[in-house]
């Protein structure tokens, strides 16, 4: 029964893919396979690389700190972009909009 995963439940990871020198936008999805093909769609192009993330990873959002652990149960479905981030910049930058 397990290993027919009847439930359907799969593990949902993140994965930061590099848009170009300095931006990079983080992903959830349930393999790296599946972040790369949603940025593709997406943003119409290839990302540069695509390395997965520790879910237990925090930042600031607002005053609070939060994990992607913690910003993964607001999604209601997956892939979805998590947020974009900018070397350089003042962190993590959220998108609201999951899709």
């Amino acid at each position: 029964m397990i290993r027919n995963n009847v439930l359907g439940i799969y593990k949902v990871r993140v994965y930061s893919l590099k848009m170009n020198q300095k931006d990079f936008v983080f992903i959830f999805a349930h393999s790296e396979e599946e972040a790369i093909q949603y940025y593709t769609k997406t943003f119409l192009q290839r990302p540069r690389n695509c390395h997965e993330h520790l879910l237990d990873f925090q930042f600031y959002r607002g005053n609070e700190v939060i994990s992607f652990r913690d910003m993964r149960k607001e999604c209601e479905s997956f892939p979805a972009i998590a947020g974009y981030y900018s070397r350089g910049g003042e962190g993590l930058i959220e998108k609201r909009r999951y899709s």
